[in-house]
């Protein structure tokens, strides 16, 4: 197809479907207690099937990280006089190393056996990142919908109005979806009769020597996992400019180190410490190397750290030139539920759509003060409709 159209979605996008956004899941982290989760001696958030604390007869090491977290959580609320899960993310990684207070937090609370501060800051991005991942649930607590069976018809509660909106533009359109969300939302749609199989995302399985285990019924199994090919087939294509909650990074071992090689999608029940590849040994036989630095999906946040990562050539850098050609080749450009905070995506927004000469669209029922001023330097029309109520007409 010669013709394409270009979509921007934010976190705003997930939230019919009961998904946390913005002061929600900022309030979900700042009560963040260990009641029903623990964390394992290979450093994964664990919870029990029958939904209570899992004991594993004693405090790991990382529920002490966990215990640091949530104190750092605490102090950051009090310094700041408010919690942004974000920002949070901000300070941890660049200000928490030269801040006394939070030296002081560490040197008079005990934290079992953990005495090295270093450590224990460089720690908290595991802890933190696997924390933001289990809250992102939708309002039926779900997160995988791979089991989930072909959504028929042409009604999906929350979503009706702007679905058949998508279907209309498949007619005549390549449809290119860059989303800031790492939910599996729309993935679900690929077993729906909107978009069917007609989604990629530049992952592939075919051919991919990457596997992963799970253990189901106490026998394990070996998946071959989905390995990120930069190929986009379909007339729909998927990019998750900020990565997304079943992406991890495989570490290949080079000498005495591990050098990144590509990104994995894991699967449902598949952590991150059970990514394996799959080589030949030199004789004629396969073996199987164990990728066992990972302990959580790779994903962005933060306000200036995800922007920091934006050049990063495994993954990151590559979506972004997607992004920026495709904003050049689009036609049109629609916003939806982004809260416009983003300052370099706003930047490319600017700098790689013809917004002088094409028409731009920003649908959010109650948009605030950045995504407004956006509109403004866009030119945009604002649609302050729920995606239910979206209906062809507003885009004429």
């Amino acid at each position: 197809m010669d013709k394409s159209i270009s979509f921007l979605l934010g976190a705003g996008f997930s939230a019919p479907k009961g998904y946390p956004v913005g002061n929600s899941l900022s309030n979900l982290l700042l009560n963040c207690r260990d009641d029903f989760f623990g964390f394992s001696t290979d450093g994964r958030l664990c919870i029990s099937r029958d939904g209570k604390k899992p004991d594993f007869g004693f405090k790991t090491s990382y529920d002490f990280e966990f215990d640091f977290c949530c104190d750092l959580i605490q102090y950051f609320n009090e310094l700041k006089g408010y919690f942004d899960y974000e920002e949070f993310y901000d300070f941890f990684n660049q200000e928490a190393k030269v801040n006394t207070g939070v030296k002081e937090l560490f040197n008079t609370k005990s934290y079992g056996d953990q005495k090295d501060f270093d450590q224990m800051i460089f720690s908290l991005k595991n802890i933190y990142t696997q924390l933001v991942s289990h809250y992102l649930v939708d309002g039926d607590g779900e997160s995988w919908y791979d089991n989930e069976g072909h959504m028929g018809g042409s009604w999906w509660p929350g979503y009706t109005g702007i679905l058949n909106y998508f279907k209309t533009l498949q007619k005549e359109y390549l449809i290119n979806i860059h989303t800031l969300n790492h939910d599996l939302l729309f993935e679900r749609l690929t077993i729906s009769d909107w978009f069917k199989d007609d989604l990629t995302d530049g992952f592939e399985e075919l051919g991919s020597p990457y596997y992963g285990d799970i253990l189901i019924n106490n026998r394990n199994y070996r998946c071959r996992l989905q390995h990120y090919t930069g190929k986009y087939a379909s007339n729909i294509r998927l990019y998750k400019l900020h990565g997304s909650k079943n992406y991890g990074v495989y570490y290949r071992p080079q000498g005495s180190s591990l050098i990144p090689e590509t990104y994995l999608k894991t699967r449902w029940g598949i952590g991150f410490t059970e990514l394996l590849k799959e080589v030949n040994d030199g004789n004629g036989n396969l073996k199987y190397e164990n990728c066992w630095v990972n302990y959580h999906a790779d994903f962005l946040t933060g306000t200036t750290s995800k922007i920091e990562r934006y050049q990063e050539p495994l993954l990151y850098k590559t979506l972004f030139e997607h992004m920026k050609n495709n904003l050049e080749e689009a036609e049109r450009l629609v916003i939806i539920g982004y809260g416009g905070r983003d300052s370099e995506v706003n930047r490319m927004l600017l700098s790689h759509f013809d917004f002088r000469k094409k028409p731009s669209y920003i649908i959010d029922p109650y948009p605030g003060k950045n995504i407004k001023e956006l509109k403004d330097q866009l030119g945009a029309r604002l649609i302050t409709k729920h995606l239910e109520d979206v209906s062809l007409d507003d885009f004429l």
